[in-house]
């Protein structure tokens, strides 16, 4: 049984690579701003702060279930998410950002506080929850309709949270679906995985 379950423990590599960003997150001699009118019209939407601070257990969770379905499917969900970050970490390195932030209004702001404190506004370009999110948006096409379409609500909610609490631009947005698009595809020519079979109104699939 525990033989069975020890491929989980590759998991753990998530955290291992996230430490890059931990080296790299503070402030630049040179950083770009990459904000614009869009970005600034933006609603500041401090309970979206809830979806953002639920990225990692979402990240675990997805991946244990499509574990429990597909193992090829597994391995390459986790290779395009380990991909997607350390892709992210090299252009951190090579093209630090900075992404203004609003002063906080008094009451109560959710996870506004924590996640301004253990998250910097720098290396934003490109959010690496938004490649993630996006890579799991994928992978779980696998799964069930109703675990699918649940995953994908979840992702896309993260997605936007970080636009709405203003820890990101739409550039690094934009920036992380379509790394997380290229990943995902890229880690496809490795392992070939069968996807479930779905009905036709179904908009996600993890083949390629």
């Amino acid at each position: 049984m525990l033989r069975r379950q020890a491929p989980l423990l590759w998991l753990l590599s998530i955290p291992l690579i996230g430490l890059l960003y931990s080296w790299q997150n503070h402030e630049r001699t040179v950083e770009h701003v990459l904000a614009t009118h869009l970005d600034r019209v933006t609603p500041f939407v401090p309970a979206f702060s809830v979806f953002y601070f639920f990225w990692y257990p979402f990240l675990l969770l997805v991946l244990a279930l499509i574990f429990r379905n597909d193992r090829k499917a597994y391995y390459r969900a986790l290779a395009a998410v380990c991909v997607g970050i350390l892709l992210a970490n090299a252009i951190f390195l090579a093209y630090p950002t900075h992404v203004p932030r609003p002063a906080l209004g008094k009451g109560w702001n959710y996870f506004v506080p924590i996640t301004y404190k253990l998250d910097e506004p720098y290396n934003g370009f490109p959010s690496i929850h938004v490649i993630t999110s996006y890579v799991l948006l994928r992978a779980s096409g696998i799964l069930s309709r109703p675990v699918r379409i649940a995953a994908a609500v979840m992702a896309w909610l993260i997605i936007l949270s970080t636009l709405f609490i203003k820890q990101h631009v739409l550039a690094d947005v934009a920036s992380g679906i379509a790394i997380g698009e290229l990943v995902f595809r890229a880690t496809g020519r490795f392992a070939r995985v069968k996807p479930r079979r779905q009905s036709k109104d179904s908009k996600w699939n993890a083949s390629n």
